[in-house]
């Protein structure tokens, strides 16, 4: 009984220690966009590499266009601190200061991919903005 305790224990702790998978936004960036979308490229490739799209509609001549909109944010935070000790008039102090400073970047990447009939990809754009 104790070995079987164990092993469920032990299986327990290994299963919640996994990476969790990524999520699909991760995956959208410039450069796999534009080696990816090519005039003639397929939907299943597109999907394939870059996953579903947020918006799926038709255009005014009744073609299917997909659209994808990802937006992702970076914080950075650094915080550093001195201490010093001096002699200053036969008097021995000691000190210290902090610092710290925080940034915070923004990027969005638009894609809009239209499709024929064959579902082949005969017109994209693309717009990346980092604020």
């Amino acid at each position: 009984m104790k070995k079987l305790t164990t092993s469920i224990i032990t299986c327990m702790l290994w299963i919640g220690c996994t990476n969790p998978p990524q999520e699909e936004s991760d995956k959208l960036t410039l450069g796999l966009v534009q080696s990816t979308v090519v005039k003639g490229a397929n939907q299943t490739a597109i999907i394939k590499v870059l996953g579903a799209p947020n918006i799926i509609s038709k255009d005014k001549q009744g073609r299917e266009t997909w659209t994808y909109d990802r937006i992702s944010r970076n914080s950075e935070a650094k915080s550093g601190s001195m201490v010093g000790a001096g002699f200053f008039s036969g008097f021995i102090g000691a000190g210290g200061t902090s610092k710290s400073s925080s940034s915070t970047s923004s990027k969005s990447l638009t894609v809009v991919i239209t499709f024929d009939n064959n579902k082949s990809v005969v017109d994209y754009a693309y717009q990346s903005l980092e604020f």
